[in-house]
């Protein structure tokens, strides 16, 4: 295969890092590439090849995150499209049943990142002299698993390897199941950091699954120091955030916050959303809408967090919540509020109105990081009242491409 695309910080890193991405068999026209050297397959069954391998799985997750936070940013209101993209104003509006060509590029990239991450895994465990102690096992594993909510999330139904069609449920369980194998590689490899990643993603998919004990205990494993960023730079358009090159006025304003955010005085004094309105006579390229910008993402370079101490926080109030512990879900959504510099909740210690607050604290936190759908979903917001969609269909490609996705799973 030839390779051509510099993503990485060294040149054998990038090229490595191609090699594995080009290599997916349902991704295999995504990209066209060109370069002097060939990189055949055998030569990343390597331990040279484990280092650009892991860089490429962080690669395609970042690429496929940066897209996913603007397409479910639009979908779920918290943009609004200010530019000439007919796609992104469809998908604004509302529309996410196939042909949708966001919402297939969408799924495309998610897929992608799930394969290029299990067969990392595959090589590296091929290669290193334990698996169930090799730290790049886990750390491969942990983002394949992340890729998972992308897709249980936002997608009605969803495939892994061109299989059937699978209910977010499952996929759910799958990320589960995934950070689970992480964690235990984590422990025996005693690395911190990927043993907290895979606690941190545990108890989010076991939340999604109304395991409110499980994702409590491991939600209030993560200490508040936690974070776990997506990592962008400026040296290339694939490795750039792609929300900043979206949303920001000395990029692109295609699109722009979403005046439910800028309306409203809790988001507009809220540190967690923060954004420039310049006003009426802003407009983006449209000519008509008003362009206010996002400031959370300034530059191509910005991070996006993955993984965070507070999301852990929100996720354990929300299961203390459910369990009858509403007093202990203040204190923890105290605890959040308190490090963004916002006065303690004061309202009603009742389970509803616990709820509530959590949910405004999910949105302020998680803003602009492709969680709101999902949200929308599970607390039945009417923003996603017919007839926009609640959900986006299984990409038009994978449709075309693998008559099993026109059936489901057995459970």
């Amino acid at each position: 295969m030839h390779i051509g695309t510099i993503f990485g910080r060294g040149r054998t890193t990038a090229a490595l890092l191609v090699a594995i991405t080009i290599g997916a068999a349902a991704c295999k026209d995504a990209l066209e590439v060109q370069n002097e050297q060939d990189i055949l397959d055998p030569n990343l069954d390597s331990p040279d090849a484990i280092a650009p391998l892991i860089t490429g799985v962080a690669g395609d997750f970042a690429v496929a995150y940066g897209n996913a936070v603007d397409i479910v940013g639009l979908f779920g209101g918290e943009l609004i499209h200010t530019g000439s993209f007919p796609s992104w104003g469809e998908v604004e509006g509302g529309y996410a049943r196939r042909p949708s060509t966001e919402g297939d590029n969408m799924y495309n990239q998610i897929e992608r990142a799930i394969w290029v991450a299990d067969t990392a895994a595959t090589r590296v465990s091929k290669v290193v002299a334990d698996p169930s102690k090799a730290p790049e096992v886990a750390a491969v594993t942990i983002y394949g698993a992340f890729a998972h909510f992308l897709l249980a999330d936002n997608y009605c139904q969803g495939t892994i390897k061109s299989g059937a069609a699978i209910s977010d449920d499952s996929l759910y369980k799958r990320a589960e199941g995934l950070f689970t194998s992480a964690l235990a590689i984590a422990v025996a490899a005693n690395r911190d950091s990927l043993r907290l990643r895979a606690l941190a993603g545990r108890a989010r998919a076991r939340l999604m699954l109304k395991n409110y004990a499980g994702a409590r205990d491991d939600a209030t494993l993560i200490p508040g120091t936690f974070r776990f960023n997506a990592i962008y730079s400026a040296n290339s358009s694939r490795e750039n955030n792609s929300v900043a090159t979206l949303t920001t006025t000395l990029i692109r304003r295609e699109a722009g916050v979403n005046p439910r955010f800028y309306t409203t005085a809790l988001y507009a004094t809220d540190p967690r959303t923060p954004f420039r309105n310049k006003g009426d006579t802003a407009k983006g390229p449209d000519p008509i809408r008003q362009f206010v910008e996002q400031l959370k993402y300034p530059q191509r370079d910005t991070p996006i967090a993955i993984s965070s101490w507070q999301e852990a926080r929100l996720i354990e109030a929300e299961a203390e919540n459910q369990l009858g512990n509403s007093a202990r879900a203040v204190v923890l959504v105290n605890q959040v509020r308190a490090a963004a510099n916002l006065p303690a909740y004061a309202g009603a210690v009742t389970q509803t109105a616990v709820l509530a607050q959590i949910r405004y604290e999910r949105s302020a936190e998680l803003w602009l990081q492709a969680q709101s759908v999902v949200d929308e979903r599970r607390f039945a917001d009417p923003y996603l009242a017919s007839p926009h969609d609640k959900c986006f269909d299984i990409g038009q490609r994978e449709w075309d491409s693998n008559p099993l996705s026109h059936t489901s799973a057995t459970p």
